[in-house]
């Protein structure tokens, strides 16, 4: 049952006992110590026997109490039972606490029974505070210590003592007194329990939607991606049937698709990249990582952009330096700073990138441009989903406002973070922060080349300005669960003048393993079967292999390249496949 549907009285047992952390060694010492005081006190005027007596009842039950509801086996108890005994424990204990209307009663002496008052109703205010949460164990342990003293006093002050009856008048009315205000604070602690266990629930509520959300996401990424695929497929024909009857409407039509299909694939990758690290898929592997090669790749993948752009483009980074990061994350992070900065900044400007050493023990990577900036106000904002500076008419061209948000969390699993310094018309900072390594005792290897969808790769180049393809097989094998994917991809191969036999299990294309001296290879397939495993044995009985895969996480990557077996990421377009054909 939700904990909503509780009723009011299940509730109230479902919360803790206000006693089951009321007993520690110095609670117990403290009030006996009192009890003891009190005892010493009443000696001076009556006999030692009576306040010894007291003083010893009061004393060994308490400890009898302390010791039993300390045990192991009772805190394992029910709160049902351990409520009983606690009521019958506090119940009696204050019987004997008001037994002091016998025991510490000194007839006609005023400000010893005022002391006596005195001590009866701090003993009174602390079981209020001390049992708010059962109002019941309260005014009944209330009456026991405080009501028997203020009746005595009432009686004995109708003979004519009218301070005494005013003493047992306000003994009673401070009882009373003290009942309500426990209740009113059982009301107000029960309606913050409630209050706090609503705000629990909604806030798991929320989580789990989250997570759900995240994990959903990324469980059908490969089926996301197979439509998309396959749309970047047929196109390719669609450009050269149209070039071939001249049509220039189709061909805007299909130039549209395209744009259509590559501002798709972008906004798919990006989100699926969001949800995935939600729900905890994306893990960093840190590594020793050099930065100056890192950072040199990344300068010449984009000379190009910066040069289309008018913007120079400048990387001083000291060599032999080390930073613990992923590879692959660091240089997505400032492959998306540096095309935000040549993106942003005018012609004639130049798009700095520096390695710096950081406090604590830290690399700071910045990358610096020479744009409109950023406002003070807007700067923590950059970082979020869907947000965009400078791009109010929401044009496409110029992003989704996830790149940041991307950057950042990976930034963030590498141990990291992103900094921006900016001020309006001055241009921005971008300082990527990861930890500093050691140098490894040897050069390791270098990472074995993968292909991936990239924006502007989308579009399959038109006919006239794509050689005629030049295979050394004639025949392939094709396996793919996926109708529409297979007849794209089917299509694209004939019209390259390749024999093609398609199946769908990996049962089919180990049966069919003669044909040809290629395979493409699903990674995921029907029945729980492993594209990888089945490009393995292909590759075992001679064939040559090209996986392909709608999933992107890190383990996949990793084990075509310990096999060398190379691997497209869906979607992909003609000319990739093309290429990647050519390649083997």
């Amino acid at each position: 049952m939700h904990r909503d549907a509780l009723s009011p009285r299940a509730r109230r047992d479902d919360q803790p006992d206000p006693e089951d952390s009321a007993h520690t060694v110095a609670s117990l010492w403290a009030l006996r110590a009192c009890e003891l005081l009190c005892a010493l006190m009443f000696a001076t005027a009556l006999p030692w026997q009576q306040p010894a007596a007291w003083f010893s009842v009061i004393a060994g039950m308490g400890l009898l109490r302390w010791w039993h509801v300390n045990r192991p086996a009772f805190r394992a108890l029910p709160k049902a039972r351990r409520q009983r005994a606690y009521r019958l424990y506090m119940w009696v204990l204050m019987a004997f606490v008001g037994s002091a209307c016998w025991f510490l009663y000194v007839p006609d002496n005023v400000p010893m029974l005022a002391v006596l008052m005195s001590y009866l109703l701090g003993n009174a205010t602390l079981i209020a505070v001390r049992l708010t949460g059962d109002v019941v164990r309260t005014t009944i342990a209330l009456c026991l210590a405080v009501l028997p003293t203020s009746v005595r006093l009432i009686v004995d002050g109708l003979g004519g003592h009218t301070l005494l009856v005013l003493m047992g008048i306000g003994g009673i009315l401070m009882t009373i007194t003290m009942v309500f205000l426990s209740r009113a604070q059982e009301i107000g602690v029960m309606r913050q329990v409630e209050q706090r266990r609503r705000a629990e629930a909604a806030a798991d509520t929320i989580a789990a939607l989250g997570l759900a959300k995240s994990r959903f996401f990324a469980a059908v990424s490969h089926d996301l991606r197979q439509p998309v695929h396959a749309i970047g497929l047929y196109l390719a024909p669609l450009v050269s049937l149209a070039e071939r009857a001249q049509d220039r409407a189709a061909l805007r039509a299909i130039d549209g698709i395209g744009q259509s299909w590559r501002a798709l694939d972008d906004l798919l990758s990006q989100v699926l990249d969001l949800t995935r690290m939600d729900s905890g898929v994306v893990q960093a592997e840190l590594r020793p990582t050099e930065l100056a090669p890192l950072v040199a790749s990344l300068v010449r993948q984009h000379s190009a952009v910066a040069e289309a752009a008018g913007v120079r483009l400048v990387a001083l980074v000291r060599p032999e330096a080390f930073a613990l990061a992923d590879g692959l994350m660091l240089v997505r992070v400032l492959s998306n700073l540096m095309d935000n900065a040549i993106k942003f900044s005018p012609a004639g400007a130049t798009v700095l990138v520096a390695l710096r050493r950081g406090d604590g023990g830290c690399w700071r990577l910045q990358v610096r441009d020479a744009g409109l900036g950023i406002a003070p106000e807007a700067q923590a904002r950059i970082f979020e989903e869907f947000v965009q500076m400078h791009n109010e008419a929401r044009d496409r061209r110029q992003g989704l406002g996830l790149g940041l948000a991307i950057a950042r969390r990976l930034a963030l699993l590498m141990n990291g973070d992103i900094a921006v310094r900016s001020a309006l018309g001055q241009g921005s900072c971008m300082t990527v922060s990861v930890p500093r390594a050691e140098p490894p005792p040897e050069a390791a290897p270098a990472p074995a080349h993968e292909a991936h969808s990239m924006p502007g790769a989308l579009l399959p180049l038109p006919e006239h300005a794509v050689p005629s393809p030049a295979f050394a097989v004639e025949r392939v094998l094709l396996v793919e669960d996926d109708s529409l994917v297979a007849a794209a991809t089917r299509d694209q191969l004939v019209g390259w003048g390749l024999q093609v036999l398609h199946v769908e299990t990996a049962a089919e294309a180990l049966a069919q393993a003669a044909f040809g001296d290629v395979a493409i290879c699903d990674v995921r397939l029907p029945h729980a079967a492993s594209g990888l495993d089945l490009a393995l044995s292909l590759r075992e009985r001679g064939q040559r292999v090209l996986l392909i895969s709608g999933e992107t996480h890190a383990a996949l990557r990793e084990s075509a390249a310990r096999h060398r077996l190379p691997l497209l990421i869906k979607p992909v377009s003609s000319a990739q496949l093309l290429a990647a054909l050519q390649g083997l």
